[in-house]
């Protein structure tokens, strides 16, 4: 298994499919995902170590949309009860009992800290919450990419190399460590087969050996003078 210093693209490559793929499933979005089928093959056939690997993702065709945002609206957003809700603050138990499962929790302004060091601003177009998955992974997307930009800069006063570390470990495992299982096992338990299904199942594989990579990383890299 690479660690993240030696193949940061294909962490960040995971992240950015699993940003688009726990996405709202507008038109304007489903359109875009054809093109990220290759990269999907890429990753898993890294993070597997099979050359014949790749992803097993059903890509919906223009006519599941509706079908897709049917079933996205009744895991993730309601109305009524919403059994799978796709933000961080629904799952973090480590917080007084009466804001456990509810919105706009404590860890929201963490995640904006780490946003803002990392130079990140929430679209305001799409509406998000800070701790939706699809914006975590996305933040982690562009952190790997910092790490790797700072590690490569040879001028030795790039800030990435310092920011893109930091965030990454702390997106990891102070953030999506600590719900994305809990929150994939939940929607495996609600739907048993098609696209989510199959995204859960992936999205578990992927993240687990992206925390083991980010893991190998932060116990070799030298202590800070």
């Amino acid at each position: 298994m690479s660690t993240i210093d030696a193949d940061p693209d294909i962490v960040a490559a995971a992240a950015v499919v699993l940003s688009h793929w726990w996405s709202y499933p507008t038109q304007s979005e489903v359109e875009t995902w054809p093109d990220l089928v290759a990269v999907a093959e890429r990753v898993s056939r890294h993070l597997s170590g099979d050359d014949q690997a790749g992803a097993s993702l059903p890509i919906p065709r223009a006519g599941d949309v509706d079908e897709m945002l049917a079933r996205y609206e009744r895991l993730f957003v309601g109305p009524g009860p919403v059994p799978c809700p796709p933000y961080e603050s629904c799952w973090r138990t480590d917080v007084v009992a009466y804001l456990r499962h509810s919105l706009m929790g404590p860890c929201i302004a963490d995640l904006l800290e780490i946003y803002r060091r990392l130079g990140l601003n929430l679209d305001p177009v799409a509406g998000e919450l800070p701790d939706h998955v699809a914006v975590e992974f996305e933040a982690l997307a562009y952190a790997v990419s910092q790490a790797d930009e700072g590690a490569n800069d040879g001028s030795g006063n790039n800030s990435a190399a310092t920011v893109g570390p930091d965030a990454t470990r702390s997106l990891v495992e102070g953030h999506l460590s600590v719900w994305v299982p809990g929150f994939c096992h939940a929607v495996a338990e609600q739907v048993h087969d098609g696209f989510y299904a199959d995204l859960a199942a992936i999205t578990l594989e992927w993240f687990a050996r992206i925390q083991r990579a980010v893991e190998t990383a932060s116990a070799t890299s030298p202590e800070p003078h």
